[in-house]
């Protein structure tokens, strides 16, 4: 079993309203009332921040896990944590980049790229397992949250850890959602390690990623086939990586973004809700 970080303090508490929104109205407010904090981690490699937020209310509420992409744990990600939380769920999101001292926002620049894609290709599947691990371990001490069913979901780097994690945590899992990951050369191949999978999974594709490529995909599903996996494999025509994200401006899709919202949301509730 990997070693139990400690929590050291809760610096911020507060409430806001949840974010709703089925196209690019992303951001937009309704009265569902959230709480959120902030936790720090002590961990054998630091001290690992972690946003939590969840409806206002006694619970328990069925645990997600935010993965983060390579850019980090910054405001848009939050805005993203509130909004799956609106939908009945303990969100919590941690800033894996805590190991290597880089605070968002992070420059990308050609030098600040090359910190960004070192960080990347630093960040093994062993220690975002022992982070995620930590990080369930934190939720587990708090009475609002249930772990009986836990979702995971994220997006580049993320993506591609949402299945390591759905692999690693075997039966604990039951949904995972992977968007624009990002199969980094030189790093293992996730869809090589499939055999403890039980969740259902959902991978939203951009049709213009070098990072999920045609033949990387098509493995990935062979993979998945072969195991019996329950999945959604969907391409968004026109799509690049990182159309999630609505500051980046130069690749954000608001139609992309609205399906892969709806589906992440259908998925927890088909998969999370009897928690």
């Amino acid at each position: 079993m990997l070693p139990r970080a400690a929590s050291r303090k809760m610096p911020r508490i507060g409430r806001h309203p949840a974010t709703t929104g089925t196209d690019d109205s992303l951001f937009s407010l309704e009265a569902n009332r959230m709480i959120e904090r902030e936790e720090k981690l002590d961990t054998e490699e630091g001290i690992m921040d972690v946003f939590i937020v969840r409806p206002d209310g006694d619970g328990p509420f069925p645990v997600v896990v935010q993965i983060m992409d390579a850019l980090g744990m910054r405001e848009e990600l939050r805005e993203h944590a509130r909004r799956v939380a609106s939908w009945g769920y303990y969100v919590l999101s941690p800033d894996l980049f805590y190991r290597f001292g880089l605070k968002t926002p992070l420059s990308t620049d050609e030098e600040g790229m090359k910190v960004i894609m070192g960080a990347v290709k630093a960040l093994t599947d062993e220690r975002a397992v022992s982070d995620a691990t930590a990080v369930l371990e934190l939720a587990q001490r708090d009475n609002a949250a249930s772990l009986k069913k836990i979702g995971i979901y994220g997006y580049c780097m993320g993506g591609r850890f949402a299945l390591v994690l759905a692999e690693a945590l075997g039966p604990h899992v039951a949904a995972g959602a992977s968007v624009h990951p990002g199969w980094v050369k030189d790093q293992p191949k996730p869809h090589l390690a499939l055999d403890h999978v039980q969740a259902e999974l959902y991978f939203g594709i951009a049709d213009n990623d070098q990072m999920a490529t045609r033949e990387d995909m098509a493995a990935l599903e062979r993979g998945l086939d072969a195991r019996r996996i329950k999945y959604q494999l969907e391409w968004h025509p026109g799509a690049f990586h990182g159309f999630m994200m609505p500051s980046r401006s130069d690749v954000y899709d608001a139609a992309a973004a609205d399906i892969v919202w709806h589906r992440i949301q259908a998925l927890f509730a088909r998969t999370l809700e009897a928690a």
